[in-house]
């Protein structure tokens, strides 16, 4: 496969926005995960992005990132120009998020990090979940997303796939806006922390506000 080097490294060809979406913004997001990422924001892009003009691209391959290889994978379209390029990714108790995340603003690449893990973002649509430490884990964050609603009652490993149920669960009682305005108070909780420090927290609604789906607060 034909490439180029930036910084001695061999890169593919980066992705092209697919044809037939002239006039729509086209956001390049690449996740973390295989599976519930990207599920929850194709049925997002499917439901929303006619209305409101935008497009979600992904990798043709969803397969399991580091969150340095989600930066990786990102920065092949950082610079396509009229593409906005997005990394969500889990803390997952690594010890390079700062600097991942300090080198995807250096490319120009936006992240939602999820600390401890994407299931809080979930778990938003639902209730409100205290700024009180996880200590990197998730278990506290599954338990409540497992009693939240029944579509999610069997949500565990093997068994995290977004599908229409459980889209519809997130979405009822206008739980994506008020999974975006917990999210906000979450983060108005942290003031000089860094993005490793910053547990619990997700920026998830940064992305949601992109796309429209909610209004940016002023």
């Amino acid at each position: 496969m034909s490439g180029h080097r930036r910084g001695g490294e061999l890169r593919r060809p980066a992705p092209r926005p697919l044809s037939g979406r002239r006039g729509n913004r086209v956001f390049y997001v690449v996740a973390e995960g295989e599976g519930t990422e990207y599920d929850y924001l194709q049925r997002t892009n499917a439901l929303y992005g006619g209305d409101l003009k935008f497009f979600i691209q992904t990798p043709s391959q969803h397969r399991g990132l580091s969150a340095s290889q989600v930066i990786d994978e990102a920065d092949r379209v950082a610079d396509e120009p009229g593409v906005e390029v997005w990394g969500p990714f889990d803390h997952d108790g690594r010890s390079d998020i700062d600097q991942v995340c300090a080198r995807a603003r250096r490319r120009g690449i936006n992240v939602a990090l999820s600390h401890p893990a994407f299931e809080l973002w979930l778990l938003l649509h639902f209730k409100d979940f205290p700024p009180a430490a996880q200590s990197g884990s998730n278990r506290v964050i599954m338990e409540k997303l497992r009693a939240a609603d029944p579509a999610f009652a069997d949500y565990r490993d093997g068994k995290k796939r977004i599908n229409e149920r459980r889209f519809e669960a997130l979405r009822q009682n206008d739980g994506i806006r008020k999974a975006v305005e917990r999210s906000r108070r979450l983060a108005n909780a942290y003031t000089y922390q860094t993005p490793d420090n910053q547990d619990p927290s997700t920026g998830m609604h940064l992305l949601i506000e992109d796309l429209g789906i909610v209004r940016r607060q002023r």
